[in-house]
């Protein structure tokens, strides 16, 4: 079995559309409504929600994010 293979359906829209799970940090930052340099500050800072690093770039949770938004705990 591949170690990187998932089992189960993958998350989907409405349409039927297969849903990203993560947002790039420019995407996530444009979402938030803040500047380039502060949500990289802050991705460092391990303070954007949802924020990880991979490999050389930050990647953005999109459940974590949409959580953090709505008013729910940031992960």
């Amino acid at each position: 079995m591949n170690k990187n293979h998932v089992e189960g359906p993958a998350p989907a829209d409405i349409a039927g559309q297969v849903q990203r799970q993560t947002y790039t940090l420019e995407e996530a930052r444009k979402i938030v409504g803040v500047s380039r340099s502060l949500a990289y500050e802050l991705a460092r800072a391990n303070k954007f929600p949802g924020a990880r690093r991979l490999g050389g770039r930050f990647v953005v949770s999109r459940v974590a994010l949409d959580a953090w938004l709505s008013g729910g705990e940031a992960a």
